[in-house]
């Protein structure tokens, strides 16, 4: 696993994120596995047709991207992961940022040749075109049979997560979802505090938390959370 984790660092700071990560030769059970939870991510971040002009797309997905694979890093292994990706849990840097590219160029309306050269990446990682748009055929494929379960998946799942600072400190967990009566868009989650915290419950909006794909926790943008409900 170290030797693993070594070589997502490698990945991470070379001149070719992230494109080595999306153009990688990953396992298709894996990318099909890991679809569903790129479909919650943009669903949660309203990543969507409208929402990202075609020149922002890049910068989006390569934001995206860091910050999964930074959640893969930043986690201690445990059972709780395991029992989530089973067999899959360490392919997740590739094959979740494979997924999460395609899912954001596929809601946005764009295909990867859109916002990369796709041709001269490939040529430098030594990757076989014709298999990378194979592939994007295989994702779009996957995406399209898997949109309405991963939203349904979504709000089952989220409940009973941790609810974690930027700091890695544990404040409690989601007890339930608010949604926006218009969109039928998450609009905060209920968060019920742990003991000694001076605090029972409080709202937290979507806009103060980014989701953990890898672990599924909720982590608060802030260190220092004390909004009362």
């Amino acid at each position: 696993m170290k030797e693993d984790k070594e070589e997502v660092v490698g990945h991470l700071r070379s001149k070719l994120f992230p494109w080595n990560f999306i153009l990688e030769g990953v396992d298709g059970e894996a990318v099909r596995h890991f679809v569903p939870y790129a479909i919650q991510m943009c669903e949660v971040k309203g990543i969507e047709r409208g929402s990202v002009d075609r020149d922002a797309a890049r910068e989006v997905i390569t934001r995206e991207i860091k910050e999964a694979v930074e959640d893969y890093l930043f986690d201690p292994e445990d059972v709780e992961i395991a029992r989530m990706h089973g067999q899959f849990a360490e392919q997740y840097p590739f094959a979740f940022s494979q997924s999460l590219a395609f899912v954001i160029l596929h809601r946005l309306g764009l295909n990867l040749e859109d916002v990369v050269d796709v041709r001269g990446v490939s040529d430098l990682l030594g990757e076989d075109i014709r298999e990378i748009r194979e592939r994007e055929d295989m994702v779009r494929d996957i995406i399209a049979k898997n949109v309405s379960s991963a939203i349904k998946m979504f709000a089952r799942t989220i409940m009973n997560k941790k609810v974690i600072t930027a700091g890695g400190d544990w404040i409690g967990t989601v007890a339930d979802i608010i949604f926006t009566s218009e969109t039928g868009k998450i609009e905060d989650l209920v968060v019920t505090h742990v003991r000694g915290s001076g605090l029972k419950t409080s709202r937290v909006p979507m806009k103060d938390v980014r989701m953990n794909m890898y672990s599924k926790n909720i982590v608060l943008k802030s260190s220092d959370y004390r909004k009362g409900g």
